[in-house]
């Protein structure tokens, strides 16, 4: 991983201490959101290459300048700025004394999770800190490059890259490894982008960019070149090219050429002509990195008209030239099948006319300076006389040449060859025919001559105004020239093979004119003849060495941030005697060229000299201290792993004393990490391209999905306004189309096929799922048990849809077949079958130790299109494979950590001391007054939380308020008004959410069917209705669609008023609001300050001596709970406000046996306030103190209050335990809260209707319809 955004969530904290803990949740955070198996890669920004620090350097002065016209603004209008100077982001910079620390406190933190977390434990951990020269991103694809070469490398090894940088796409794709993801934090866009809202970490939603299907995607638009090539199709060597393509339009070391935006659909113009052109070239133009300039001038050729394009559209008088031109000419249009030719097409003809004709024998040859345009007529002439054509020679003053060879017998014109010779002459006659388009040449000179005039005026107005140089300057011109294609093969060295040149920048802010690249470029007049053109340029990069720390600090950094650097440094960046004061602006340009946001600007202050910056730092050398000194050197990455269960453990003296305390058992061993090495003597080269055995398409890993594993009739390339971040898309898409492999068959067919099976959903992100029924616009299929109990057989039985539903399954297939289309642009056909799916929940531990898999309910039941499942997968999850039992000794050997599922010690921690076949020993540790001590916890609560007088029914609240029951539920919502300018305006409180069935807590909850509110929110309410009394007269207006500002709030400037409600709803903290479920709840932040204290008194009586030990003999292995098993046995268990739990799973954030109460219900997590602070903890959004709250999963924790899994300790006793007093599982949603069965039917549930549609036989099932009818 690298670390970009996490830096941006942690500053939320003051520096120093607090924000080392919240770095360690992150990176935590994310160990658990990838889960790695084999190797954890934590690289840190070092010292960049120059080339980037150029950006780097853009980046931190206009941070600095922003933070100071921010405070400036500030203080102008009164505001009182904070005492304590905030956070500066600057200090995160190779060299910094904060990024020095956050090294150590890095290896601390490694250091305990390796000794406390088992997931941590079976892995290696990689730690390249900012002491180690080389961007992040860069380390870690310099350490896959090295290992891709080794020869026991596996082709087929998983990578997942963490990182917000879009150059990680790039890097990732030139890997050439299949299996690489991409996991970044979800991009939030509009109003929400701007919402703070809940920060913590559990709110954060992730997505993982596959790049196998970017792969696929690329293919799709580029397959079609595949029979238009001279050469092999690779999509290898597709995607290297595409790489360099995507350079264009800028990147961290060259800014975009002019006029090729990224948001205007640069890529997708440079696409065309690389389609356009590359099958006139011999080759690609790529190599692993090596650019072959010849092959890139013709894209640059054909990518300067399009400049020329841009430049007419720029200049309304060459639309004149075109007008006139059509006024002009005569003549009728050319059919299409007849050969037009140009006159220049004309003279290449009659050079390989003359050429034939006088019997060759040798090749003729020509300068190479072709237009795409007339490459491929050269090409379409040589097939015709079946000549052979070579692009890439060059003549010995080294220009570029082709060449023509005859390709046929050398006796082809003798009189025995009348044949081949009576071919070749008709041939010519064709070619001698044809007409020849350019009867208006005088006209087309002319205007051709005024088009580049003008177009060499607006260019010199580029240059002069951008680069403030003359673009009749060749010396200027040619170096520019130089330096940006330098730049280019720079940049493709350092993705594909590493840094070639540490000392290496452009030096320009600007790029050149694409024109200015081609061959036929018009720059520097006369003085430019015979420099024009790229095809030639040859570059010789140095390596050199890495700024030290300090160098790089005082290359990048503002003045305003020299608190970073050391003292001795400081008069260099703020003395106006100093030599390089120049280096240190305050104010400066910013030149959005063409770009939309203030951080894309280009930043134009001094470039870096080198030699001058070194020179001004060697004199203060002498003033800096010891630890200084040591800051400015570089150092090693380190390998962290787990000493082994066996091995005396040792004390890691804590990196924070006083705030982190010593490892006092630290069982993690470190030394330097080497990377691999390439030995020639070996012949270990860099590999290009796939690895050999790399597996692709459908018989890719589970996980990394294929659009391959379903068929298509075609793709295409087209405007089909494909959603994305909530609006279409007005750019070309790639759509699929699916082959629909179930067409015309049966319904019925279809289940006899498919019900009961397991299928795979969520194409191409296939996950498995059981086939439970199968339904059209008509019939649902089901598999139904006919006959006899125990003898029937089993059918495929069609059930009629009711009215309703007959309009709802029409629903759901038109929502199915539109969200795929819009939202993935891929087409399914009209979707006429459905397929009714229930997902796989995960596997399920028997109590003889074994796992099987277990699907969901009918409540996570799923319509899928029948033509978008998959049948079959060609790699199985292996984390859903069912396993059988293992034997005891060998999944609880002696030692282990376990928890007691005793009647008399429930939750307990223990640990096995022996084992037999068939059953366990164990020694349980605990302090007696435990049981006791948890019930005083659960009384707290009780006293503590408010009694529902303090919630007040919809109808209640609106009497104490004056209003309608109409007008508190439309204040209570979203009220929408419409201003003057037809914005639309919220002055609702959005306390409720009728529709999403979501709730705020404190001010509102629903019971049953109807809604209540507490004083909280009745207080509120009032206060809106006093500053506002306009809004509450027109609540109850009943009019179509939204009422208007001017009807709501009427007098003078009813659109201002709207500003000062949206003002007031802020200041009220209604914008910070956050809906959830109505399921969810919490405890009152009171109540948790009483939990604590009354934990923090029984941890403060408490001593070792107090511990009792207990051995139990011969107890089944049901009766103990390994950590491990958490997730598979503690599905469904349910959980109450203020119960008491205690931390099982020995991974995350957690210490294991951590106990603790719940304070809080989500809809996947629950809120606990822990006994004790530790490292991870939160403060669950200020409800608790600092480390001592966290979030975590259900299955994570052991229901103390509530025991649910009590189980016999008679290893004769095999019974299944069953969650106790409950008579549904616990299953939070984010739906409606769940309603109580029973207590709504009346003691329903008592029948024990059994109406599983496929243990009944059908008169079971109409007798068990009737009764229930009857009961209800």
């Amino acid at each position: 991983m690298g670390i970009p955004k996490f830096f941006r969530w942690i500053s939320r904290t003051r520096y120093p201490n607090s924000i080392f803990t919240s770095i360690f949740a992150y990176v935590d955070h994310l160990f658990g959101k990838i889960k790695p198996k084999k190797l954890f890669f934590m690289a840190v920004d070092g010292v960049a290459p120059r080339a980037k620090m150029n950006q780097q350097r853009s980046r931190r002065f206009r941070a600095a300048k922003e933070a100071r016209e921010l405070r400036q603004k500030a203080e102008a209008k009164g505001e009182k700025l904070p005492e304590e100077k905030a956070f500066d982001s600057n200090c995160i910079t190779p060299g910094t004394p904060f990024m020095a620390r956050l090294s150590e406190q890095l290896k601390y933190f490694v250091n305990k999770k390796i000794s406390e977390d088992s997931n941590w434990r079976d892995v290696q951990v990689v730690l390249s800190g900012h002491e180690v020269p080389g961007e992040g991103e860069h380390k870690i694809m310099e350490y896959i490059r090295l290992s891709r070469s080794q020869p026991d490398y596996d082709p087929n090894l998983r990578h997942c890259l963490y990182g917000l940088d879009a150059d990680l796409i790039m890097l990732g794709l030139l890997s050439h490894d299949p299996h690489f993801c991409l996991l970044r934090e979800e991009v939030k866009f509009g109003p929400t982008r701007k919402s703070r809202g809940n920060s913590s970490l559990d709110s954060i939603n992730f997505y993982l960019l596959h790049l196998s299907l970017f792969r696929e995607y690329l293919h799709l638009e580029f397959n079609s070149l595949a029979t238009e090539l001279p050469f092999e199709y690779s999509l290898e060597r597709i995607i290297d090219d595409f790489v360099l393509l995507a350079v264009f339009v800028g990147n961290d070391f060259l800014p975009n050429l002019p006029d090729l935006h990224i948001h205007e659909n640069g890529l997708e113009k440079l696409f065309e002509v690389y389609k356009k052109v590359l099958p006139t070239m011999e080759g690609y133009i790529n190599d692993a990195g090596t650019i072959n300039l010849p092959r890139l001038q013709f894209i640059l050729d054909e990518m300067a008209q399009w400049e020329v394009d841009v430049f007419e559209k720029e200049n309304s008088d060459t639309n004149w030239y075109k007008g006139k031109q059509a006024k002009y000419k005569n003549g009728a249009t050319p059919k299409t099948n007849e050969l037009v030719i140009t006159k220049p097409q004309h003279d290449i003809f009659r050079a390989v006319r003359d050429w034939l004709m006088a019997k060759p024998t040798k090749a003729l040859t020509m300068p190479n300076d072709f237009p795409a345009k007339d490459r491929l007529f050269i090409l379409t002439i040589a097939r015709d006389l079946n000549l052979s054509l070579a692009w890439d020679e060059y003549d010995e003053e080294g220009r570029n040449i082709l060449s023509f060879s005859p390709a046929y017998p050398e006796d082809a014109f003798d009189d025995e060859e009348q044949e081949a010779q009576v071919a070749v002459l008709r041939v010519l006659r064709k070619y001698e025919k044809a007409p020849i388009d350019g009867g208006e040449e005088d006209f087309d000179t002319r205007a051709t001559n005024a088009l580049s005039h003008k177009m060499d005026e607006w260019k010199r107005g580029y240059y002069s105004g951008k680069l403030e140089f003359s673009y009749d300057d060749p010396e200027q011109m040619q170096k520019l020239v130089y330096r940006y294609v330098e730049g280019l093969q720079w940049v493709m060295y350092y993705y594909f093979t590493g840094v070639k040149s540490w000392a290496w920048f452009y030096d320009y802010h600007y790029a050149p004119r694409i024109s200015d690249l081609s061959s036929k470029a018009r720059w520097g007049g006369e003085g430019g003849i015979g420099r024009r053109g790229i095809a030639q340029l040859s570059f010789d990069f140095k390596l050199g060495q890495p700024f030290r720390p300090y160098e790089q600090l005082m290359g990048v950094l503002p003045a305003a941030s020299k608190d970073h650097i050391p003292t001795a440094y400081h008069d260099l960046m703020t003395s106006s005697m100093s030599p390089i004061s120049d280096f240190y602006p305050a104010d400066f340009e910013q030149d959005l060229n063409g770009k939309r946001a203030d951080w894309e600007a280009i930043v134009k202050i001094p470039f870096i000299d080198e030699k001058r910056l070194l020179a001004a730092m060697s004199t203060k050398e002498h003033l800096l201290t010891d630890t200084e000194k040591q800051r400015n050197t570089f150092g090693t990455t380190t390998k962290f792993t787990f000493r082994g269960l066996n091995v005396e453990p040792t004390e890691y003296p804590s990196s924070l004393p006083g705030f982190f305390p010593p490892l006092h058992r630290c069982m993690c061993k470190m030394e330097v990490f080497n990377l691999p090495t390439l030995d020639p003597d070996l012949n270990f080269p860099l590999v290009t391209g796939l690895v050999e055995g790399a597996l692709t398409g459908p018989s890719a890993l589970s996980g990394f999905p294929s659009l391959n594993t379903l068929p298509h009739t075609h793709t295409a390339l087209g405007y089909h306004h494909v959603n994305v971040h909530g609006s279409e898309s007005r750019n070309q898409s790639v759509i699929v189309y699916v082959k629909n492999t179930y067409e015309e068959r049966k319904t019925e067919d279809i289940g006899r096929e498919v019900l009961g099976n397991r299928t795979f959903i969520g194409w191409p992100f296939l996950s498995e799922g059981l086939v439970v029924g199968v339904s059209d616009e008509l019939f649902r299929y089901e598999t139904v048990k006919v006959g006899t109990p125990g003898r029937g057989t089993e059918k495929v039985l069609g059930t009629p849809h009711s009215q309703s539903g007959l309009g709802l399954w029409k629903v759901k297939a038109d929502k199915i077949e539109g969200v795929y289309s819009k939202r993935f642009g891929v087409v399914t056909g009209p979707v006429e079958v459905l397929l009714h799916v229930r997902p796989l929940k995960g596997l399920k531990r028997l109590e003889d130790g074994s796992l099987v898999k277990e699907y969901e309910g009918i409540d996570k039941e799923t319509e899928v299109a029948v033509q978008m499942t998959v049948s079959a997968v060609g790699a199985e999850d292996p984390r859903y494979l069912e396993r059988p039992a293992p034997p005891l000794s060998e999944e609880f050997p002696e030692g282990s950590k376990i928890f007691f599922l005793g009647e008399h010690a429930y939750g307990v921690a223990a640990q096995v001391s022996a084992t037999t076949d068939t059953s366990l020993s164990v020694i349980l540790a605990f302090f007696p007054s435990d049981k006791a001590e948890n019930a005083q916890f659960k009384a707290i609560a009780q006293e503590q939380t408010p009694s529902s007088a303090s919630y007040y029914p919809a109808f209640r609240a609106a009497e104490m308020l004056g209003l309608s029951s109409r007008g508190i539920a439309r204040i209570t919502s979203s009220f929408l008004i419409i201003s003057s300018d037809n914005q639309k305006h919220n002055i609702g409180l959005n306390i409720k959410f009728e529709a999403k069935s979501l709730k705020v807590i404190d001010y509102s909850r629903k019971e049953g069917r109807h809604w209540e509110f507490s004083e909280k929110a009745i207080k509120l309410i009032k206060e809106y209705q006093e500053a506002f009394p306009d809004v509450f007269k027109c609540l109850d207006i009943n009019v179509d669609g939204m009422l208007r500002a001017v009807d709501v709030l009427p007098g003078a400037n009813p659109d201002a008023r709207v500003k000062d409600i949206r003002s007031w709803l802020k200041s009220k903290g209604v914008q910070d609001f956050e809906a959830v479920t109505l399921f969810c709840d919490q405890l009152g932040k009171e109540t948790i300050t009483q939990i604590e204290k009354l934990a923090d008194d029984f941890n403060g009586n408490r001593s070792t001596t107090g511990i009792k030990k207990a051995i139990v003999k011969g107890i089944p292995r049901q009766a103990v709970l390994k950590p491990a098993h958490a997730i598979y046995r503690l599905q469904g268990q349910r959980f109450a406000l203020s119960d008491r739990v205690i931390m099982v799973q020995d991974s995350g954030g957690v210490p294991l046996g951590a106990k603790g109460v719940v304070v809080g219900l989500n809809t996947k997590t629950m809120d606990v306030v822990w006994d004790m602070p530790f490292m991870s903890g939160t403060t669950l959004g200020d409800r608790c103190s600092q480390y001592r709250g966290l979030a975590v999963e259900f299955n994570s924790c052991l229901n103390l209050s509530d025991p649910q899994f009590v189980t016999s300790t008679n290893p004769k006793d095999q019974k299944q335990p069953l969650p106790v007093n409950h008579a549904a599982p616990f299953k939070p949603r984010s739906g409606p809260y769940p309603l109580d069965v029973a207590r709504l039917c009346g003691g329903i549930m008592a029948l024990k209707l059994n109406l599983d549609y496929k243990t009944c036989n059908i008169k079971q099932r109409l007798r068990r319809l009737v009764a229930l009818r009857k009961f209800v």
